[in-house]
């Protein structure tokens, strides 16, 4: 059994959707989330001995992540004024995702759906970024 560090799972974005392959990693990230849903659709009948049953219908997936915020750096990573000027451009342009869990990785396209910066007084500035998948995860 290889248990994975949680340092090694990474959230990666590439605001070149078109080309999805420079990934760039959200900068003094703290956590990384994936989630996958899939939909239930309904197929009870009076056949169901009073039991609901269900089929499967669409599939979903979210990406998120926390940090800290950095305004002024160099770093090969995506800051926060980048994401909210990705966010809320006229064009709102679709993201390429990659979620990293050690050597697997999971990618797709999304839109920024959310971005919430936090900072209360004496604190470290926190962010969260969320991303909704449009069309396929695959790995």
């Amino acid at each position: 059994m290889a248990i994975v560090n949680a340092t090694d799972v990474v959230l990666k974005l590439d605001f070149d959707s078109s080309a999805a392959s420079d990934y760039d990693k959200l900068l003094h990230a703290t956590s990384a989330n994936l989630s996958i849903s899939r939909e239930m659709r309904d197929s009870t009948t009076k056949d169901s001995s009073g039991f609901s049953t269900s089929l499967p219908g669409l599939k979903s997936f979210e990406i998120s992540g926390d940090g800290f915020v950095d305004v002024d750096t160099t770093a090969d990573a995506h800051e926060v004024p980048e994401l909210i000027t990705e966010m809320i451009s006229a064009a709102n342009p679709e993201v390429a995702i990659q979620f990293s869990v050690g050597s697997k990785n999971y990618t797709g396209k999304g839109f920024i759906s959310s971005i919430n910066i936090d900072a209360g007084v004496e604190e470290n500035a926190t962010y969260s970024i969320t991303i909704t998948g449009s069309g396929a995860l695959t790995v």
